[in-house]
């Protein structure tokens, strides 16, 4: 996992455990040397203690997990009393080097240092263990966030290519109904129906694998997708599209989506004709229509779970659907091109 702050983490932690591990016991040694005075170069001493545990704990840890071994108590306890050893090894090395030259006075043995410095290795162990199972969780668990995140885009892309196949040949049926007619009626009207169809599938094909498209390239689509629409309810469907700022980013086919579901669940007819408007407010872009909805219709609004999944991936900002005085109103974020 590249973290690099992972990586630096113990050149400032040692350093500082070290200073205030001898503090601690400065302040609360009864014995002699306390007398001496603060001795930095004990704190030194100290650090390279905790430096040379740490590393070696740290590597004998990753070496033992690699082989298997889970972090547990009976690993957590088998480490602590390696570290003991390992401690009183260390200190009794360093008590030689720095009594022989500073202190020859003291004796470098006994068995109240040895009692001491278990009893300081017991409190390293559990320290410096601590730390590192700790950073090792913290580690696992962001590398299973970030695995779930991915899992969690490739699902809802999944989902999203999902979705358009389920839309395509619904679409498709429809339009194939209205151009059969339009052929019959009038060629050259049928001709223009089909040059808009082939274009918007052509978008629809061209987006599939973008996460998002220029405001201008959706807006495009919806005033082909209107006027196929037009062409299939003629006087009963009526839109505006009211857009100044076209330096804006949108998912791929939301406005397909917002659409069709327009179509899917109102009815459209001359009793209940159908008027829509797409219109820019500041960074948001707004669809309503009026709602005259048809009976037994199933919805399960996963188109509109997906489009809201897709901005929770691109953005902080949230759709808002709001379902009042029988208008039915969806505002997208616009997403800024940078």
């Amino acid at each position: 996992m590249k973290n690099n702050v992972l990586r630096i983490y113990p050149l400032f932690f040692i350093p500082l455990i070290g200073l205030i591990y001898y503090a601690t016991f400065y302040m609360m040694s009864k014995t002699m040397d306390s007398s001496y005075g603060f001795d930095w170069f004990v704190v030194l001493i100290i650090s390279i203690q905790f430096g040379i545990i740490w590393l070696i704990a740290q590597f004998s840890l990753n070496s033992l997990l690699k082989k298997g071994w889970q972090m547990n108590l009976k690993l957590f306890i088998f480490g602590v009393l390696a570290i003991v050893i390992l401690n009183n090894c260390l200190y009794f090395l360093l008590r030689t080097i720095y009594v022989s030259f500073y202190f020859p006075e003291f004796p470098i043995f006994s068995t109240f240092m040895l009692s001491l410095s278990t009893l300081e290795g017991f409190l390293k162990g559990i320290i410096i263990l601590s730390m590192l199972f700790s950073l090792n969780f913290f580690k696992r668990w962001k590398i299973e966030y970030q695995e779930n995140e991915r899992l969690k885009r490739n699902e809802l892309e999944l989902e999203n290519r999902a979705l358009k196949s389920q839309l395509n040949p619904h679409f498709l049926f429809n339009n194939l109904n209205t151009l059969s007619g339009l052929i019959q009626e009038d060629q050259s009207i049928a001709n223009d129906f089909l040059k808009e169809m082939s274009d918007m599938y052509r978008y629809i094909l061209k987006t599939t694998d973008k996460e998002v498209v220029p405001l201008n390239d959706e807006i495009q689509f919806a005033n082909n997708y209107s006027y196929l629409l037009k062409k299939r309810f003629g006087k009963n469907f009526k839109y505006a599209i009211e857009v100044n700022d076209l330096n804006y980013m949108l998912p791929p086919v939301s406005l397909h989506l917002l659409l069709e579901n327009i179509v899917k669940h109102n009815r459209i007819d001359d009793t209940h004709p159908m008027n829509f408007t797409i219109k820019q407010t500041e960074d948001w872009l707004c669809v309503e229509n009026k709602i005259n909805l048809k009976s037994n219709v199933d919805s399960t609004n996963k188109g509109l779970h997906i489009l809201a999944e897709q901005y929770k991936f691109l953005t902080k900002r949230t759709i808002n659907i709001c379902n009042t005085n029988n208008v039915f109103l969806v505002k997208l974020p616009l997403l800024k091109i940078k």
